[in-house]
């Protein structure tokens, strides 16, 4: 079952609207486009209609040859439909339109009913035009689940392909109906419900309390087949489901092995670097200390075993192991990382047992330094000892 379930991500498009970072030029983002698509991901969201360069690089990505759908994201007007089509290879447009009262009173200064009219006509307009529709349901996890309901069978009758459920701003929970969650920010109920319908469903989730990706998870247990997902949880705020924990944990927990995950870390630092975004030492998969370890318990492990400590080797997602020497290291990684450098020394050498005390019981244990060594500091600390010239 889970095999069938695809990833839409949006890095090019919601991750384009986070807050502060570099936009990257047309070449940069189709760069970014085929690392997604040498990943495997299935669909691409795009802007195309908004700026030149949108346009540009919109068309840049259609024309490159890739194997995944690309969708351009636009408003729920036709003149945005118009706009898109003048792209070269268009087959598919994401049609965005708030559907809570929060949204429709005081952004849109609209009806119930003028907000069904007008999704109603755009998706209509994009079918008779020849494109695969997937609508945005923004701020559902918010709004009335009655009318909610009005706008997915509607959109059924017009033979959309996808509805996207969009939990906008982070609200939704992995919990069941009860008199504290309601029937729309139950993922599990929401999503098995939508699921009865004949239209895919496809799981949109902000993190603003850190549920994202638990909640696309849970998404795809009950019937969506499709997850918006975003590279480093890019997006508004505090960003989206990230597209490397999703995909891994498909792999890790159900099998999924169509993606190429050894590309993560790599389109990751790639992504860093042209927008500007600093990856977190300590983010899942990617993040240098994804794979680091440096206290006592920790290193000792994983030299005897590194599956003690980690659940994947870091190349299933192109990372790498460090070990470190610094406060709490423990005998085995001071150890381990001289035979690193001097392979052929011996344990008992007294001036390995110098080393050891040196480190834990003088500059570490002392408060004398309080962050790990470099391995080029590491060295000097063997040069001392003479262990190495």
């Amino acid at each position: 079952m889970f095999s069938e379930k695809m990833i839409d991500d949006t890095t090019l498009r919601d991750g384009m609207q986070m807050p502060g970072i570099r936009a990257p030029s047309p070449e940069e983002r189709l760069k970014i486009a085929q690392y997604l698509d040498d990943i495997g991901i299935e669909r691409i969201e795009i802007f195309g209609t908004w700026y030149d360069i949108d346009r540009k690089t919109a068309q840049l990505i259609l024309s490159a040859g890739l194997k995944c759908r690309i969708a351009v994201w636009v408003r729920t007007d036709t003149k945005d439909i118009d706009d898109a089509m003048r792209l070269e290879g268009l087959k598919e447009v994401g049609i965005s339109h708030p559907i809570s009262d929060i949204h429709l009173e005081h952004k849109m200064n609209i009806t119930r009913e003028e907000c069904l009219d007008r999704i109603s006509k755009t998706v209509q307009y994009a079918i008779d035009h020849g494109l695969k529709v997937f609508q945005h349901g923004e701020d559902c996890t918010r709004a009335d689940w009655e009318f909610e309901k009005q706008v997915v069978e509607m959109l059924v009758e017009h033979h959309a392909d996808c509805y996207r459920v969009c939990d906008t701003v982070g609200v939704g929970v992995p919990s069941h109906i009860s008199p504290d969650i309601s029937m729309c920010k139950s993922i599990p109920d929401k999503i098995r419900y939508l699921s009865q319908y004949d239209i895919e469903i496809e799981a949109h989730f902000h993190d603003d309390l850190g549920n994202s990706v638990t909640n696309t998870l849970v998404a795809l247990q009950n019937g969506a087949k499709w997850a918006s997902t975003t590279m480093l949880g890019m997006g508004e705020r505090s960003g989206n489901a990230e597209t490397e924990k999703v995909l891994m944990n498909l792999r890790y927990h159900y099998g999924v092995d169509k993606y190429n995950p050894q590309l993560l870390t790599e389109a990751c630092r790639y992504i860093s670097k042209t927008m500007d975004i600093r990856i977190p030492w300590n983010k899942a998969l990617v993040g240098v200390n994804a794979f680091t370890h440096q206290s006592g318990i920790h290193t000792d492990g994983v030299i005897k075993h590194p599956e003690t400590y980690e659940f994947i080797d870091p190349v299933d997602v192109g990372n790498e192991r460090r070990l470190l020497v610094g406060p709490y290291s423990g005998k085995s990684v001071i150890i381990f990382k001289i035979k690193t450098i001097v392979p052929n020394v011996d344990e008992k050498d007294t001036r390995v047992a110098m080393v050891v005390d040196y480190l834990q019981n003088n500059l570490f244990g002392s408060g004398i330094r309080k962050s790990a060594l470099t391995d080029e500091e590491f060295r000097q600390v063997l040069r001392v000892f003479a262990l190495i010239s």
